[in-house]
């Protein structure tokens, strides 16, 4: 006899072999109040050309594999409303998550609308959710891959009408107060190029690699109020590229007292000497930006920005995803610091 518990899965499928050939679909059929066990999507190998918005809670979202599940879109900045004005960075995204504890796992999310020198800024991902899991997925754009912060009001509200979920909203995302939200990475490929990991969240990244396109650029731009202890935290992490060597910064401070920190990861030839740069006369690199035990060709940290911070053992081994995430991090499994 099948048990009560066992979970029924959601097919998405482009052969109209499954439940839905629409990922989309599949998200706004399910329940509005789930249950304390999520609802599991599965997605079918193909390539699914659609923005889509997960606003439901605990959502499983599963790719058949990463490398040939493709959700894709070519929204971008310079795409203009009826009325002639440009829509710019948070209406372009291919995929948002706005509801809680939303998990998606071996999915590719790209966006294909070409160099940000060209179409502007271009997101793949905009997690504006709280308890995100993104497992083995491969987030690919060029400039503002991956946004992680609140809904912009009122116009990523007003575009996405009813699938607004559970997120955070604020008027300006760049300047918005403290935030409780949380997202966490594990194994996954994040590829683009001008500060392409962006945003005011907490945010643990865990064996990611960190891919810089040949435009080259920062691989973060933090907007950490200056109140929150913790902002972006990158733990054995591989910082590779595209880009001429030293081209890759680690970040620059979005706003003032970002917050980002590079823990035991190997970075090659393709990041800068300096590391972390300035984004202009007023907000500029801190000792809340660091790193710790960093391991390949940019080892030595003698040549980095005069006023970021090497952490010693014991300040780094303090932060854990405990601290970071809350008891949120109860959910991974990972084994950290070893």
């Amino acid at each position: 006899m099948e048990s009560k518990n066992r979970l029924s899965t959601i097919v998405v499928a482009q052969d109209g072999s499954g439940d839905f050939t629409s990922i989309q679909a599949a998200v706004d059929a399910l329940p509005e109040n789930p249950g304390p066990e999520p609802s599991r999507i599965l997605v079918r190998a193909g390539e699914y050309r659609e923005k889509v918005v997960i606003h439901r809670n605990r959502v499983h979202l599963v790719g058949e594999d990463a490398e040939n599940t493709i959700l894709v879109w070519n929204a971008c900045a310079k795409d203009l409303h009826p009325d002639g004005t440009e829509k710019t960075t948070f209406l372009s995204a291919t995929l948002m998550t706005t509801g809680r504890e939303i998990e998606v796992e071996n999915l590719t999310v790209c966006n294909d609308a070409g160099d940000g020198r060209i179409v502007g800024q271009a997101v793949a991902v905009y997690a504006a959710g709280d308890c995100g899991i993104w497992r083995g997925c491969r987030l690919i754009a060029h400039q503002d891959t991956l946004f992680c912060g609140p809904l912009r009001t009122p116009d990523v509200t007003a575009d996405i009408g009813s699938r607004q979920g559970c997120a955070e909203c604020y008027p300006l995302v760049q300047n918005g107060p403290l935030t409780s939200s949380r997202q966490y990475f594990e194994d996954c490929y994040i590829q683009g190029d001008v500060d392409f990991i962006f945003g005011c969240y907490r945010c643990w990244f865990e064996r990611c690699t960190l891919f810089m396109n040949e435009r080259g650029g920062f691989y973060t731009a933090a907007n950490t109020h200056r109140d929150q202890p913790f902002g972006f935290v990158f733990h054995r992490c591989f910082l590779t590229g595209a880009c001429e060597p030293g081209q890759g910064f680690l970040g620059r401070p979005w706003r003032k007292y970002a917050r980002t920190l590079f823990l035991a990861c190997e970075m090659d030839e393709h990041v800068a000497l300096e590391g972390f740069r300035d984004w202009d006369e007023d907000r500029v690199v801190t000792d809340r930006c660091g790193e710790w035990r960093t391991a390949g060709a940019r080892a030595d940290q003698s040549t980095r920005h005069p006023s970021q911070k090497r952490l010693t053992d014991e300040e780094a081994q303090s932060v854990t995803p405990a601290r970071v995430l809350g008891n949120f991090s109860q959910n991974f499994s990972a084994s950290f610091y070893v």
